[in-house]
C-alpha cells in the first residue's frame, strides 16, 4: 500500500442478519478493477449463526432446535465454520479489487487482520496476537476471521466478540449423544473468550468504531474518505449479493470438521462409532486431552493408556497392544489418527 491510497468508509449501521451477509458480498461481487480501498461498518440487528461458504449446516448444526429457538442459520461465503453472530455485534468487511493484492489472500489476511489487532490494542489489549486466521490473548480465542474471492474483488470480514453466549451457541450445535455437549461446554470456555471477559467495562460500539476510523487512518497514512452509502448502490449490493448466495447454496457441502467441531485452531472435540460403542475424544495441540469409550472396559484402558499421547496410529497402538486384544487396539487407534488426520496442517 502506499500513502495515495485513500480507503473509503461505508457504515450501513443495524441491517437484518440476512441484509448483513448480502451486503458485503455484492460489495466484493461488484467490485471495480479501479475501486479503492473499502471498508463497510454494520452490525446485525439479531442473533443468529453463520456457516461457512462450503459447510453443510445439516452436519454442524442442530437445525431444528436452532428453528425452534428462532435463531436463523445463514450462510457466508467466507470460509469456516459455524460462528455465532450477536445482535449489536460490531462487524467489518474490507474490499479490495484481486489485482490489487500482490499474495492474494495472505495480502488481504494480513491487512485485515493488521486493522483487527491494532483496534484491540487501542482498547487496551496490548497481548493480542494473530495465530493462522484467528486473534488470541491470554491463550484463547477472541477473534476470528475469513476471506473470499468474487469476480474481481476480494472481501476481508471480521466481527469484535463483544459477548459470547456460551450456551445459547452451544444449544445450535449437532450433537451425536447425551454427553458430547457437555464435553465442549468446558472447552469453549477454555479456549474461546470475549471482550466482556478481558476489558471490565467492554468498550460500545462507538469505541469499536473510532478505533477501526483511526487505524484506517494509521495503516494508509491518510484520513479515511467518508462516503455515504447510498440506497441505489445498497439496493445493488444487496441484490447482487443475494445470486452469490443462493449460488453457494447449490454447490457442494461438508462438515466444517468430520465428526466434530473446532474450538478454536488447537483444540477439537469429537465423536464418532466405534466396534466398541461410542468414542469420544478431546485434541488439544497434538495430544490427547480427553477420551471416553461406551464399553467401560474399554474405556477403563483408554484412560490408563492414551491421556497425553499424540493421536497418532502407532503411538497408540504401541500403548493399547499392551491392555487390548490387536484388532481392538488397531480399531481404536485407527478412528482417532483418522480423526485428528481431519484437522492436522501440514
Amino acid at each position: 500500500m502506499t500513502s495515495s491510497v485513500v480507503p473509503v468508509w461505508l457504515d450501513a449501521g443495524s441491517v437484518s442478519a440476512q441484509t448483513m451477509h448480502a451486503l458485503y458480498t455484492g460489495m466484493a461481487a461488484c467490485t471495480r478493477d479501479d475501486d479503492p480501498v473499502r471498508v463497510l461498518w454494520l452490525q446485525s440487528s439479531e442473533d443468529h449463526v453463520s456457516v461457512g461458504a462450503s459447510q453443510d449446516p445439516a452436519a454442524d448444526l442442530d437445525l431444528a432446535g436452532c428453528a425452534k429457538q428462532g435463531i436463523p442459520v445463514l450462510r457466508r461465503p467466507l470460509g469456516g465454520g459455524a460462528v455465532w453472530v450477536e445482535a449489536g455485534q460490531p462487524c467489518f468487511f474490507l474490499a479490495m479489487p484481486r489485482h490489487s493484492l500482490a499474495r492474494g489472500h495472505r495480502h488481504l489476511f494480513s491487512v485485515g487482520m493488521g486493522l483487527a489487532v491494532a483496534v484491540l490494542r487501542q482498547l487496551g489489549l496490548e497481548a493480542v496476537e494473530t495465530r493462522s486466521q484467528d486473534i488470541w490473548i491470554h491463550g484463547r480465542k477472541i477473534m476470528g476471521t475469513g476471506a473470499a474471492t468474487l469476480e474481481k474483488g476480494c472481501v476481508f470480514g471480521a466481527s469484535f466478540l463483544v459477548r459470547f453466549p456460551i450456551e445459547r451457541f452451544l444449544s445450535c450445535i449437532f450433537s451425536p449423544s447425551d454427553g458430547y455437549r457437555e464435553w465442549v461446554l468446558p472447552a469453549l470456555r477454555e479456549g474461546v473468550t470475549d471482550c466482556e471477559r478481558e476489558m471490565v467495562p467492554a468498550p460500545d460500539n462507538d469505541a469499536f468504531r473510532e478505533a477501526l476510523f483511526e487505524a484506517l487512518r494509521h495503516r494508509f497514512g491518510v484520513h479515511p474518505k467518508t462516503v455515504e452509502l447510498s440506497p441505489a448502490l445498497r439496493a445493488a449490493w444487496i441484490a447482487r449479493g443475494r445470486e452469490e448466495l443462493e449460488d453457494l447454496e447449490q454447490g457442494d457441502t461438508h462438515s466444517a470438521v468430520p465428526s466434530g467441531i473446532r474450538i478454536n485452531r488447537v483444540n477439537h472435540v469429537f465423536e464418532t462409532s466405534s466396534r466398541c460403542g461410542r468414542l469420544r475424544l478431546h485434541v488439544a495441540g497434538t495430544a490427547i486431552r480427553r477420551i471416553w469409550c461406551e464399553e467401560p472396559r474399554i474405556n477403563e484402558v483408554l484412560q490408563k493408556r492414551v491421556i497425553g499421547l499424540a493421536p497418532e496410529r502407532l503411538v497408540l497402538r504401541a500403548s493399547l497392544s499392551q491392555s487390548l486384544e490387536p484388532s481392538l487396539a488397531d480399531e481404536i487407534s485407527c478412528r482417532v489418527d483418522a480423526l485428528y488426520r481431519g484437522i492436522r496442517t501440514p
